[in-house]
């Protein structure tokens, strides 16, 4: 990506948090994005049997694509961008405890919830995975996701054209519980080293 379009895209991103409410967890040091909201949705039974039913208060979670963007930026090889990705996630997750155990209304929220195309490996993290209906909001989704598949992997009009218009768009949830007990800093990620 040239530097031109990524500070255009830096200035987009910032009305972007705004208009949405997203919080950072930790500016410039985490991959995640977060908005407190109600699911809405068919119930999501996480790893943990913890059942996520529609009206229940979670924490919506957002990959910081912009910021990704930033730190990939040079990285032409898939692999390196996979493993940098997932080393990101795995630093992340810690933070992202503290965060919600730290919020005033926690014992209200349920779990965490996301939708991405970025779903290979997140099972053994404690991530549970389910797809999505095709509404209008999850075709916009895609097509915004298809986007940034394009300009961040280098791959990206490749693999875009290899999946033929096809975007494997899904749910990636965990219990509130869970995350907690997994990541609550100190402890290390079951199975996972740096």
């Amino acid at each position: 990506m040239n530097t031109s379009l990524l500070m255009l895209w830096g200035y987009w991103d910032e009305i972007y948090q705004r208009c949405t409410r997203l919080t950072y967890i930790e500016k410039g040091n985490n991959i995640f994005r977060v908005v407190v909201l109600r699911y809405r949705g068919e119930p999501l039974v996480t790893t943990d049997h913890c059942i996520i039913h529609d009206g229940d208060l979670i924490l919506k979670l957002h990959i910081h694509n912009y910021y990704f963007a930033t730190l990939c930026k040079g990285v032409k090889d898939e692999l390196r961008l996979a493993l940098l990705l997932r080393r990101l996630i795995l630093q992340s997750l810690p933070k992202l405890a503290t965060f919600l155990d730290s919020m005033e209304n926690k014992d209200q929220i349920k779990g965490i919830v996301g939708t991405t195309m970025l779903h290979k490996g997140v099972t053994p993290l404690g991530f549970s995975i389910s797809d999505v209906p095709m509404t209008w909001f999850f075709r916009y989704k895609r097509w915004y996701l298809r986007l940034m598949l394009r300009i961040v992997h280098p791959n990206g009009k490749r693999r875009l054209q290899s999946w033929n218009h096809e975007m494997p768009l899904k749910r990636v949830y965990m219990s509130k519980e869970f995350l907690l007990n997994r990541y609550a800093e100190g402890k290390q990620p079951l199975g996972e080293s740096y």
